[in-house]
């Protein structure tokens, strides 16, 4: 029974906790995408141009964040501490 049992296992490649983060990284990364998409279609169809920049600026920092959240967390910190 251990046999079979080592058997499955090794044969299952089952996904580590680092693979599922990626994913789950991925996933939020093109949610922002579609987001900005759909604002940017929004604010164009009514002339908007100033909303469309701010959408765009908006949704780039909070890319930016999602895709660096360990330097972002790091300048947070380094900002917590000089107060």
């Amino acid at each position: 029974m251990n046999f079979f049992n080592h058997f499955v296992l090794a044969q299952a490649g089952l996904p580590t906790f680092g693979g599922v983060e990626k994913w789950a990284l991925e996933i939020v990364q093109q949610a922002i995408v579609i987001i900005i998409i759909f604002l940017v279609t929004k604010h164009l169809a009514k002339f908007k141009f100033g909303a469309i920049i701010v959408s765009c600026i908006v949704g780039g920092i909070v890319y930016f964040v999602v895709r660096n959240w360990d330097t972002v967390a790091g300048w947070i910190e380094a900002f917590m501490n000089t107060l």
